[in-house]
């Protein structure tokens, strides 16, 4: 049986599930409001007396991008948890695109990497309260997340996976040189498993702040995986590529002192020596498959984003080589 919330939503999906609606728009006492953003899913704040919601359609693809966010905005509900937007309505069948709807956010976003210590601070407690829920607080069957490694020997094969991706013809010189190297250096490994809910993805556009708190936005890449293998992500992440190395052991030492983990330290840096590697083979792989088509997304690629590729690739590349120096 539907919910009177999806009562009084399921006309509205319907209606924007139809074809795409670029422009702002009323109908039906509902005010649409497109957000452009992700290239993997068309996003509108709608608005009318019954609530202020975010409608996310994702592509349809073996991520279940609607059915991770979904079940993460649960996860974090069920552990009395406010890092998010509330969770309304999960339709991965009715429609061409599977379709979750939550609650709107209202607050600031900025796009650019903190500037302060308190600022720095305040994100990094965010992740250590997100990585506070584990398997046993909650009633949500999530996968593990989209990137994740629960050691060592997994961060070298979710190298090879994406490398296997590209050709071994279509490998520039300069990405067997770093593969070599990184098969060559010797990773620690720790015994135990550490299992938490990651969100992933920690671009700044992601994070709003309201009144002195935070929360973020976007979860179709979370489940469950080693809360280190997200700060090294974090540290990857394009939107902080200018940030320099001594803030991120400011980072992570922060990190390390607000979680009881004995490993986290080498953990995060073994994660950051693998993640700097992944990242040469994602702009790799993006350079093969863009110009061919093979990388499909809602929204087209431009011939933009592939110079910004090509520079991204280069600075991964430099980024690798110090680190497995």
């Amino acid at each position: 049986m539907m919910t009177n919330q999806e009562n009084v939503l399921r006309p509205l999906l319907d209606y924007l599930a139809i074809g795409r609606h670029p422009e702002e728009q009323t109908w039906q006492g509902w005010h649409i409001c497109p957000i452009i953003g992700g290239r993997n899913n068309l996003l509108y704040r709608v608005t009318n007396g019954a609530g202020d919601f975010a409608v996310k359609f994702t592509i349809r693809d073996a991520r279940d991008r609607a059915g991770r966010e979904f079940g993460a905005l649960t996860a974090l509900q069920q552990a009395g948890l406010s890092l998010a937007p509330v969770p309304v309505l999960l339709d991965r069948d009715s429609y061409a695109l599977p379709v979750v709807v939550q609650t709107w956010i209202e607050g600031e976003n900025v796009d650019a990497a903190p500037k302060t210590d308190a600022a720095w601070e305040a994100l990094v407690r965010y992740l250590a309260a997100l990585h506070t829920v584990t398997p046993d607080k909650v009633a949500v069957d999530l996968q593990t997340a989209t990137i994740n490694a629960y050691n060592a020997t997994e961060g070298r094969q979710l190298v090879q996976q994406h490398t296997a991706y590209i050709p071994q013809e279509e490998r520039p010189e300069s990405l067997r040189e770093i593969l070599r190297r990184f098969e060559e250096m010797y990773l620690p490994d720790w015994p135990d498993r550490v299992v938490r809910l990651l969100r992933l993805d920690c671009n700044t556009l992601n994070f709003i702040h309201n009144s002195g708190e935070w929360a973020s936005v976007d979860w179709e890449n979370s489940g469950w995986g080693d809360p280190a293998f997200e700060i090294a992500d974090w540290m990857m992440h394009a939107a902080y590529l200018d940030v320099p190395a001594s803030r991120w052991q400011w980072v992570t030492d922060l990190y390390c002192r607000l979680v009881d983990d004995a490993t986290m330290s080498v953990r995060i840096w073994t994660y950051y020596k693998i993640t700097t590697v992944w990242w040469v083979v994602r702009m790799a792989r993006y350079l093969y498959e863009m110009p061919r088509g093979l990388d499909v997304r809602l929204v087209n690629w431009s011939e933009a984003w592939l110079d910004d590729v090509r520079w991204k690739y280069e600075h991964y590349l430099h980024l690798a080589e110090a680190a497995l120096s």
